[in-house]
């Protein structure tokens, strides 16, 4: 049994900064959440309260919950993780070392203690019947058009659109009940009641594996940076674009964001995208990489660099080597580049 007190006073600054967030001195910076797209920085920590929030992607928790989203796990595996890492392992017993951390909360906030035990599990059924009920719209092909991507991308990613979304839901939860949607993390539960994550006319990008639907993921249909990205409350993204490695081909780049991977595709390159927490392969998935070269092509700031950086942190106790590509100047990311091709 966990002693939440120490674990919850852990200063949540310093766990984000481990996680890889680049924090400003006021608390401040780019949300790296599994599935967020942060362009604009969006994320803070408050050291008031011990706890973060995210204005874009309108997440926030404890401490516990940050290293809950980041890594994909349970609370009492965030909370093993936590102990084992600033408090060596004593949580456990209630006797925190005394000066190992600074206390910021007197008192736990136990509102994850109703979650143990309690996880999100991607639905291969759900998720693929609502692509088929989410066609592409004229609205949404041509905003996609307009970033470069032609019909046989649009076609062979399968992208779809959400059209309204609460009429969705109200379909959904009477086609497979409101414990099942919860259950893959479709349904939450808000302010005001129950929550469909995804928003109305929101474009909508399925992750497949031999053409089972093992996530979504949706995107504004424009080019407004706030609330950018909307994923599955509390399941990470997994690697997009995995059918790329059940290919012979001999290169392979890996890339930060879906949209990257489809203008990778317009351009005859194969590529997956590694979001958030996808970035921890398992042994089995790093497997699938050996015999290729590898390259990983990141945004061109200091965000990019991190990428490439973890990236390869990630593959070379497995003996794997990756080339690090740029861009060309002028190019933040790799469908500005494309844009400029079709513009050229």
């Amino acid at each position: 049994m966990f002693d939440l007190a120490p674990i919850k006073a852990i200063p949540i600054s310093t766990v984000a900064k481990d996680l890889g967030f680049n924090l400003s001195r006021s608390g401040g910076g780019r949300c790296r959440l599994p599935g967020h797209d942060d362009a604009t920085p969006s994320f803070a920590v408050r050291v008031a309260t011990n706890r973060f929030v995210c204005f874009a992607c309108n997440r926030r928790g404890s401490v516990i919950d940050l290293v809950k989203m980041m890594h994909g796990i349970d609370f009492v595996d965030a909370c093993r993780w936590l102990e084992a890492r600033y408090l060596g392992g004593t949580a456990t017993t209630g006797r925190a070392k005394s000066g190992r951390i600074r206390r910021v909360m007197q008192q736990p906030n136990l509102e994850d203690a109703a979650v143990i035990g309690a996880q999100t599990q991607a639905d291969p059924d759900v998720f693929g019947w609502i692509l088929e009920r989410s066609p592409l719209r004229p609205d949404g092909a041509q905003y996609l058009a307009s970033r470069g991507f032609g019909r046989a991308t649009l076609a062979h990613f399968r992208v779809g659109q959400i059209g309204n979304g609460q009429d969705l839901l109200h379909v959904a939860t009477a086609k497979w009940s409101r414990q099942r949607l919860v259950a893959c993390g479709l349904l939450k539960e808000a302010r005001w009641g129950d929550e469909f994550v995804f928003p109305s006319n929101y474009l909508l990008f399925p992750f497949l594996v031999d053409g089972n639907v093992i996530y979504l993921q949706a995107r504004r249909p424009d080019g407004k940076r706030i609330k950018r990205w909307y994923c599955p409350h509390s399941l990470p993204p997994p690697l997009f674009n995995a059918d790329a490695l059940s290919i012979a081909q001999r290169t392979i780049t890996l890339c930060e964001g879906v949209t990257d991977v489809l203008s990778a595709f317009e351009l005859d390159m194969d590529a997956v995208g590694l979001l958030g927490a996808s970035s921890r392969l398992d042994d089995q998935t790093i497997a699938q990489f050996r015999g290729r070269n590898l390259s990983v092509l990141g945004d061109a700031d200091k965000a990019g660099r991190g990428f490439a950086k973890r990236m390869s942190s990630l593959f070379a106790p497995h003996g794997l080597t990756i080339v690090r590509k740029r861009l060309p100047a002028g190019c933040n990311d790799l469908n500005d580049y494309l844009i400029a091709i079709r513009k050229a």
